[in-house]
């Protein structure tokens, strides 16, 4: 900035007194909306009748809110997740006198709620609360609505007074920070890239088990070999179950980093070691999926789950909702895969680390969102529920695991108490964390175009290849570009200052220019302590006035440091 020194050089003491006490004035206004923006919101609790109703349907109803009315919950928690919320919903309602009403629009991963809910955030009729993955989903649902990010509440500020920055594991919060907002409030952590065995059928083959991809390749050829259909890849739901199973191997052979680099599309496909894993990918893909359960097409992940349990197959490549599901309605425990539980033979179902990816974390988390309106306050009251340790036990005993660092074991299964050590033990390396790319990792219509892509090459085998790989070069452009729209909003990346999620910061970020992008302040910045340097800034300014009038120092030696 260039300073006009001769009008500088021209203002009187008392000049300069009247231009401190202004700066004074601002500088005391911004600490006090310092103070009170980062105090805790005042809430106001409406007591009314208990009641509790979970809605199931495949229809999108008119969505009206007061501020005395249910506060709807727009989920596609329709099978554990539903049994989770029958125990939640009226915890809540006891604790805080509000009601609290699940909409529910099935569908696996999402496949149905998210376009009911973009539909109704278009149409400006949003829901009080809704079910959104963190990730850069919730993204999709800002550059749908007609205020962008201000239709959502900014739930930064709640997070830090709830404790969670704390308490909870820093990698979580990092995965639904966009350059240090959050936008939604996490409610529990899955874990994706998983592999489900049935150990019964192993052992009674005398087949190792598969902790790496060479094993695997050969269990699935001994068992088809022994009449056994050794995979259940469903097709029921649109081709979420078979991404699932494709970036499970691409992480298993390419590792985080390029895992990372597809969340932001980014992923150099012209890079002969990228095509190389690529077309790696899909030849296994191919290869698995090759021996499918007959009547795959028609299939869901739940029906393929009991096909798991009943030993009618051996492998399925999925999230830990698996677990849940089992122990609810199929009346089995899943166990992690330990020798004292792989060689007990009273155990059939096995969860593991999809192999190759055992030093990996897959973060699949659930979060809500809250829409600006009328229930705000009561959407917060049950967020802020929700994301306490005492709705965490409630909640994550049935879902899931949690978040926070100190939970003891209260899970109902074995394999949920191991997934959440490994969540702890593998917060030590931040790097060795993903987003499902399947469950929020990438943006809703990219989501639907990867689903399809798959599906279609399953259903065509080898000839399907040229379109599916042009399928993913579209997907990942689309994704860089939605990313880059982010961008310009201030929320162009995964994490908070100097603490990008993964550690990796896309391009962007590091380089905007290149990207047709203002300058970032997004890296080595950090507004939290702005009201501090406007009263240390002030502070110094009173101080020099001092100085001015002791004639310590002269205005021409202020306007040279100034000019530095």
């Amino acid at each position: 900035m260039k300073y006009n020194y001769s009008l500088v050089k021209g203002l009187s003491s008392t000049q300069i007194a009247i231009i401190v006490a202004v700066v004074v004035i601002i500088v005391v206004i911004g600490a006090v909306a310092g103070v009170l923006l980062t105090r805790k919101p005042t809430t106001t609790i409406v007591t009314t009748t208990v009641t509790s109703t979970i809605t199931t349907s495949t229809t999108t109803p008119v969505v009206t809110t007061s501020t005395t009315g249910p506060i709807v919950f727009y989920t596609w928690w329709a099978t554990e997740g539903k049994i989770a919320l029958q125990h939640l919903v009226p915890a809540f309602q006891s604790a805080t006198g509000l009601q609290m009403q699940p909409y529910i629009v099935p569908g696996a991963g999402g496949t149905n709620a998210k376009y009911a809910i973009l539909a109704l955030i278009e149409a400006g009729k949003p829901p009080a609360a809704f079910q959104v993955h963190f990730g850069p989903e919730m993204i999709s649902y800002v550059e749908a609505a007609p205020n962008g990010v201000n239709s959502f509440v900014n739930v930064t500020p709640y997070a830090q007074q709830w404790g969670l920055f704390n308490n909870a594991v820093y990698e979580v919060l990092q995965a639904g920070a966009f350059n240090g907002t959050l936008l939604s409030i996490p409610v529990n952590v899955h874990r994706g890239a998983l592999l489900y065995v049935n150990a019964q059928l192993l052992r009674e083959y005398n087949l190792p088990f598969p902790y790496n991809l060479s094993t695997l390749i050969y269990d699935t050829v001994q068992l088809a070999n022994h009449g056994i259909h050794p995979w259940i890849i469903p097709g029921g739901d649109g081709g979420w179950d078979q991404f699932n199973l494709w970036e499970d191997i691409f992480l298993s052979l390419a590792g985080p980093q390029l895992y990372d680099e597809m969340i932001y599309g980014t992923i150099n496909l012209n890079n002969a070691t990228v095509q190389k894993l690529i077309n790696e990918t899909n030849y296994w893909f191919l290869n698995f999926t090759s021996y499918d359960y007959p009547g795959w097409q028609s299939m869901t992940w739940t029906q393929g789950l009991t096909l798991l349990v009943q030993g009618k197959v051996a492998f399925q490549a999925n999230g830990n909702w698996l677990t849940n599901y089992a122990y609810d309605f199929l009346n089995t425990s899943a166990y992690p895969p330990l020798p004292q539980y792989i060689n007990n033979t009273s155990i059939t179902l096995i969860e593991s680390p999809f192999p190759g990816t055992q030093n990996y974390y897959a973060l699949v988390i659930d979060s809500i969102g809250i829409p600006v309106g009328p229930q705000e306050q009561q959407a917060l009251q049950l967020a802020h529920f929700w994301s306490s340790y005492q709705g965490q036990e409630i909640w994550t005993k049935w879902k899931a695991v949690t978040y926070y660092k100190n939970a003891t074991d209260y899970f109902n299964t074995p394999a949920q108490w191991y997934d959440y050590q490994q969540l702890i033990n593998d917060s030590k390396n931040p790097q060795d964390f993903v987003y499902q790319l399947s469950d929020g990792g990438v943006f809703d219509d990219v989501f639907a175009q990867i689903d399809s892509g798959l599906l279609t090459l399953q259903q065509v085998g080898n000839a399907g290849l040229s379109a599916w790989n042009s399928t993913l070069v579209s997907a990942m452009h689309e994704e860089e570009s939605e990313w880059l729209a982010a961008a310009k909003l201030g929320l162009g990346y995964l994490g908070f200052p100097n603490h990008p999620f993964a550690n990796y910061y896309p391009p962007w970020v590091m380089n905007p220019m290149a990207y047709g992008l203002k300058s970032s302040k997004s890296v080595n910045s950090d507004t939290s302590s702005l009201p501090l340097i406007l009263i240390l800034l002030g502070s110094t300014i009173l101080a020099t006035e001092v100085l001015i009038n002791k004639k310590f120092i002269s205005k021409e030696m202020i306007v040279r440091l100034i000019k530095l």
